[in-house]
């Protein structure tokens, strides 16, 4: 299969300038902001599911007291 000149030199320029953003490095400091978004996302998300059956069942009680009057 033969390229023509142009679709090459528009894939060498794409892979030149793709290269910088897959070769991303931030460092240490950017691994440790990662990390504790990632821990306080985990925090938030245990709290809320461990507070959502309390929830559901005083929502269910509000519900049927309400259906009862």
């Amino acid at each position: 299969m033969k390229r023509t000149p142009f679709a090459t030199i528009i894939v060498l320029v794409t892979a030149t300038l793709a290269a910088p953003a897959f070769a991303r490095d931030d460092g240490p400091r950017f691994a440790q902001d990662r990390l504790d978004a990632l821990v306080a996302q985990h925090k938030e998300a245990s709290r809320h599911i461990a507070q959502g059956p309390v929830q559901d069942k005083q929502a269910q009680s509000k519900t049927q007291s309400r259906g009862a009057s």
